[in-house]
């Protein structure tokens, strides 16, 4: 495992960091950063997950291409599904395809049905792209995809089709955040094509909000740098009303700027675990690729503007370094309230790891951290951030919030922060929830409220000490004994 010792319990997922029961050093302080792994009350099953299916992340992906449609090559069942929570989350219409596998093409393979869907969706719905995924059926019958739409291809090569991406996305292994990684790659990996250097910074920006792209777009605007977002949602997803309903996105990235990225001077990927694409265009087109962390916090941001200045060669514009100051002054003013209270943060990895540092920030403890997802890198970062931060951190990689829930039951805490799927947790323990993440269908405005950057650290770090006052603080401002 790397750096990381045997792990005494191999069914176990919960790892509390920086505890010294093993550590070969006497004089340690604390914060070695070895690990130690709890007995979990369940090894058999998975209740509540903390993480959705690989097609979820896929889609996300491709609503953040102009003019493009999704097609899910699978059961009706999977593409209501993704529209289900989709719509109660970003509160937008949106179009997914299906296959409509059933029974008998199970049985006989699913090609008519995806060389029906392609001619459909190319002739009623005139898309730029179609971006084919997988699913549990077509992968365990062992359609194969690309062998399908070349045959598709080769029937109208008299004919203009527009890019049929196929994407391989099981949804019986990995999570969503894969799923994402993997539309990216594949567009890339298709589309992208090298000439004319074009000066540009591409950036992936991951599981994120329309709000975080737009927050993103806005720091790239102020620091005057020409950006290719890989793939930018912020208007499709978060659309303003017309009066008119498109079935395809109206807005987001072009095919143009797809085939342009392998041209860019870099690729910065705000999150880690969704940098296969940067990684792709690193290795065969030689474009520079940086990795997280996603900025979310003071020292975050700092070094996602830092990279910016490093790549142009610029200084940090002058609003962008009072918006710093003001965050600053902020976590100073909220210190009083948010020193040494105890949280419990789920959800994507790299959002996690970005909350976990920025809460460590403001002198709160990350007390339990939970990821849905399997990952080694999750491990390793939020081992750094212990140790920066001198906090022990119990971490959860590949667990439910089952085995949270009976976490906090043993080491209460303060305060949640995650998606809808905490209320539970938050109404069965006391415990006032922070929703933050995908997805959030029992709140408005999840699409509008950004965590990346100064500005909307700002706006983190008022409702985090706000949700405190309001529960352990009386109307008098005096603390709740």
């Amino acid at each position: 495992m790397n750096e990381y010792q045997s792990l005494p319990n191999e069914d176990s997922k919960c790892i509390d960091l920086n505890s010294c029961d093993s550590c070969c050093d006497t004089n340690c302080n604390g914060s070695c950063g070895e690990i130690r792994i709890p007995e979990l009350k369940k090894h058999f099953a998975v209740i509540n997950p903390s993480k959705m299916c690989q097609p979820m992340g896929a889609v996300q992906a491709l609503l953040g291409i102009e003019g493009a449609m999704p097609l899910i090559h699978g059961s009706q069942g999977c593409s209501t599904y993704l529209r289900f929570q989709m719509c109660r989350h970003f509160r937008e219409p949106v179009n997914i395809s299906s296959t409509s596998m059933s029974e008998s093409t199970v049985v006989y393979g699913g090609e008519e049905n995806l060389l029906k869907a392609l001619e459909t969706i190319w002739r009623e719905y005139k898309p730029k792209l179609i971006g084919v995924t997988s699913s549990c059926l077509t992968e365990t019958i062992g359609d194969d995809m690309n062998l399908i739409i070349r045959k598709f291809r080769s029937e109208h090569s008299d004919e203009e089709l527009p890019p049929i991406i196929p994407i391989s996305t099981p949804s019986y292994s990995g999570s969503h955040v894969d799923g994402y990684d993997k539309a990216v790659k594949s567009l890339l990996e298709n589309m992208a094509l090298q000439n004319q250097a074009n000066e540009k910074i591409n950036i992936v920006p991951g599981n994120i909000s329309p709000a975080d792209v737009r927050e993103i777009k806005g720091i790239l605007e102020l620091m005057e740098c020409s950006s290719i977002i890989l793939a930018d949602n912020s208007e499709s997803l978060d659309a303003p009303h017309t009066g008119f309903v498109s079935f395809l996105p109206p807005a987001g990235t072009n095919i143009n700027e797809i085939i342009d990225s392998a041209n860019s001077k870099a690729t910065i990927s705000l999150c880690k675990h969704a940098n296969s694409g940067a990684k792709f265009l690193e290795k065969r087109f030689d474009v520079r690729s940086i990795s997280g962390p996603l900025p979310v916090g003071l020292k975050n941001t700092d070094k996602f503007i830092s990279a910016i200045c490093q790549i142009k060669n610029c200084e940090l514009p002058e609003k962008l370094e009072k918006d710093r100051g003001r965050l600053i002054d902020t976590i100073i003013d909220a210190h009083p309230y948010n020193y040494q209270r105890k949280v419990a943060i789920y959800g994507d990895p790299d959002v996690v790891i970005g909350l976990a540092a920025f809460t460590a920030e403001l002198g709160m403890i990350p007390s339990v951290v939970c990821t849905g997802a399997e990952s080694l890198l999750f491990l390793d970062d939020m081992k750094k951030v212990s140790k920066e931060n001198g906090s022990k951190t119990a971490v959860m990689e590949g667990c439910d919030l089952y085995d949270l829930q009976n976490y906090i039951k043993d080491n209460p805490v303060d305060l949640l922060i995650g998606n809808s799927y905490g209320a539970r947790i938050s109404n069965e323990e006391n415990i006032p929830l922070f929703r933050v993440g995908f997805p959030i269908y029992d709140r408005m405005g999840a699409q509008r409220n950004p965590i990346v950057g100064y500005s909307a650290g700002i706006r983190l770090v008022d409702t985090l000490a706000n949700m405190i006052l309001e529960r352990y603080y009386d109307a008098s401002g005096w603390e709740i004994e």
